[in-house]
């Protein structure tokens, strides 16, 4: 019996390592596959890669990092024009995919920026949800840049919250500037590259696209076009610079 009983206990342990380990593979997927399908902009491999980071989130040793990525997926999806009706919907799942993920790994800094980021999507859908929202975004970015101040995505997305927030409520373009000019710097030197293999890693070619975009903002199109160029650089599918922004600032 008692054999039957150890074998048993170990077949059960073995299934289990099995089913974790399927599930960190779903989870490489899907880190892989969202973060090439948001810079070429691409639905259907985003919505492939939310089901490989849906499922990696049931049963993943790295359950953490499977939600973190469910709220970049939904983050990414709700910025598409071709989702503007789901775009609350995106919203609202990428905030509980990320709360959740805090709530597992609470100095989780890139969950905590990305969190801060979909609360200020959050606060732009209506003045009571500003009210609501507007503040949490300001203290999920807070915590972010105060768990790990020199980490590129973390300063991305703080760049683009300053430069997007109106001045009565703390924006300031000229400091999104310096925020994504730093970014951009630390990218560079290869801060993007995590010490974990599940760990986020996007973000070389995101500060350059959007360094230029701020520059183009400003009517500075000299800077502008050569951070376009670096991004195109190091992601040459992005669409969003090849198909928007390039073109937009070849027009003025």
């Amino acid at each position: 019996m008692r054999t039957f009983l150890a074998t048993y206990t170990l077949f059960l342990a073995l299934g289990s390592t099995y089913t974790c380990a399927q599930s960190d593979e779903k989870l490489m997927k899907a880190k892989e596959l969202a973060q090439k399908a948001a810079i070429a902009g691409d639905v259907t491999k985003l919505n492939i890669a939310l089901e490989h980071a849906e499922e990696a989130a049931k049963q993943s040793s790295h359950r953490a990092n499977a939600l973190y990525y469910c709220g970049f997926i939904r983050y990414h999806l709700c910025m598409l024009p071709s989702e503007k009706d789901a775009r609350e919907r995106h919203t609202d799942e990428g905030i509980a995919a990320l709360e959740e993920a805090i709530s597992l790994e609470p100095n989780f800094a890139d969950a905590h920026a990305l969190l801060g980021s979909l609360y200020g999507v959050k606060a732009g859908l209506g003045m009571i949800n500003g009210i609501k929202y507007g503040s949490k975004s300001t203290s999920s970015m807070e915590r972010a840049l105060a768990l790990v101040p020199n980490n590129p995505r973390v300063l991305i997305l703080h760049g683009i919250s300053l430069y997007y927030t109106p001045a009565m409520w703390g924006g300031n373009k000229e400091k999104a500037l310096m925020v994504l000019q730093k970014a951009c710097e630390l990218a560079e030197q290869g801060a993007c590259i995590p010490e974990k293999p599940f760990s986020p890693d996007w973000g070389h070619a995101e500060a350059f696209a959007w360094k230029g975009a701020i520059f183009a903002g400003m009517g500075d199109s000299e800077y502008a076009k050569a951070a376009y160029e670096r991004a195109l650089q190091i992601a040459p599918d992005y669409a969003w610079v090849k198909h928007i922004l390039v073109p937009k600032l070849g027009a003025k």
